[in-house]
């Protein structure tokens, strides 16, 4: 069945099997029949109704959050071929509105949630083989917050900053939240505390990250720097005032070209919680996507897992799309246009498009590969990123920090990707 049958039907039967228990009990109460045949119908309807569930949780609808029309294909236009993706990325409505996008990468909207993660050298450590440990060498060893959280697979946050945070009710607040900053809040045994803004929200609009500034009226932030940048200084973020290249103010944006029944088109997928990390000389670290959906007021590590774009899968298998390309932003100038930990999109068929802010690009174009074959590539990666940081001491500044170490990181990672990926540098202008 398709993705729209498949949540149709299994929507149909937890209904009916809901009907099922609901009726078993009223005849029940009623004394129109046995306990036990009762009983036995509920058992069983409960039995039935988990796979009708894990229909509706996997075909739930996904549906992008805005769509952007070019143009009716010819049939010549729908064989998707390398040749046919870069002469799309030729058409000016589609590089207008990649241009468009790449122009909001310094700005946010309160509908999302900004994040700031200061990694230090003294929390830094990625070492997984404290799983690989038996019972009596993890006691010898002891557990600590550094191993904790690199067992949920992360990397531990010394300090955090949230721009828009939530309650427990995840209501968000025009706010900025600071996690064990240097400054001494109000309550001064508080882990953190939160900031009124002076910049009015607005669900849809684009501010700037920079312009943002602190309500330094009220109490809390009376006599601190309004700049949202000199705020987060004052609190321990080592943020430089001006940025050449890595700039951490910084957000993801993309879209994705899809074919839908013969026109082409561009959809916007929801964002994800925009995350920022930066190192103790305020250097920012770009390990990937955060795909974290859910804006929160906690944080205590960043995952060190690539990110599987499962939500845009199901959003583009859901509504029938014909993928093209997706583009993202990219926050450095580099000859190598690749996050640390992500890959482009593994699945053939697809294309990943790494756009810097001077509008220089890298397409990777997938090769027809087997699962097995994108597996196999997943493995050779997580391979090279466990005996590169092993030979740092596990330590992730280990290798951020020393350029020669991480350029040869990244280059052995584009190598792997050439047996899987054809590489095609590219130019918005």
């Amino acid at each position: 069945m398709m993705p729209k049958e498949s949540f149709i039907f299994g929507m149909v039967h937890v209904i009916l099997q809901l009907f099922i228990i609901v009726w078993s009990i009223y005849f029940m109460i009623n004394k129109s029949f046995s306990l036990v045949i009762g009983v036995g119908l509920i058992i069983l309807a409960i039995m039935i109704i988990r796979k009708p569930f894990q229909l509706i949780r996997n075909y739930w609808p996904r549906y992008p959050e805005s769509i952007i029309e070019i143009k009716v294909l010819n049939q010549g236009e729908m064989t998707i071929t390398p040749e046919t993706i870069l002469n799309i990325l030729k058409e000016d409505s589609v590089r207008k509105a990649i241009k468009t996008d790449m122009e909001r990468i310094n700005q946010i909207r309160f509908k999302e949630q900004w994040r700031l993660g200061l990694i230090t050298p003294s929390m830094d450590k990625y070492d997984l083989s404290f799983s690989q440990l038996s019972l009596a060498e993890r006691l010898n060893r002891g557990f600590n917050t550094n191993t904790m959280i690199n067992m949920e697979e992360k990397v531990p946050i010394t300090r955090a900053a949230i721009l828009y945070s939530t309650n427990w009710f995840n209501i968000k607040y025009n706010n900025i939240l600071i996690i064990h900053g240097t400054t001494i809040p109000f309550i001064s045994t508080y882990p953190g505390w939160s900031y009124f803004l002076k910049t009015k929200k607005s669900k849809d609009e684009y501010l700037n990250i920079r312009d943002i500034e602190i309500n330094t009226e009220r109490y809390s932030a009376k006599n601190r720097s309004k700049s949202l940048n000199r705020f987060l200084q004052e609190d321990g973020f080592p943020l430089k005032e001006t940025y050449v290249d890595g700039d951490p103010f910084t957000t993801e944006r993309g879209g994705i070209v899809i074919i839908e029944k013969g026109k082409l088109k561009i959809i916007h997928k929801e964002y994800f919680v925009q995350s920022r990390l930066i190192d103790d000389e305020g250097n920012l670290i770009y390990l990937g996507l955060d795909e974290d959906f859910n804006p929160s007021s906690t944080w205590n590590g960043f995952s060190m897992k690539p990110a599987m774009s499962k939500y845009l899968y199901k959003c583009v298998e859901y509504n029938e799309y014909i993928p093209i390309v997706r583009y993202r932003s990219f926050p450095f100038i580099s000859s190598i246009m690749l996050p640390i930990i992500d890959t482009p999109m593994s699945d053939s068929g697809w294309a990943d498009l790494f756009i810097n802010r001077l509008e220089q690009g890298q397409l990777y174009i997938a090769k027809e590969k087997t699962q097995k074959e994108w597996i196999e590539m997943m493995d050779k990666l997580r391979q090279l990123f466990f005996e590169t940081i092993t030979n740092r001491g596990y330590h992730l500044l280990g290798l951020t920090k020393d350029r020669l170490h991480l350029q040869d990181y990244m280059m052995k990672k584009q190598r792997i990707l050439y047996d899987y990926f054809q590489i095609i540098d590219w130019s918005l202008t």
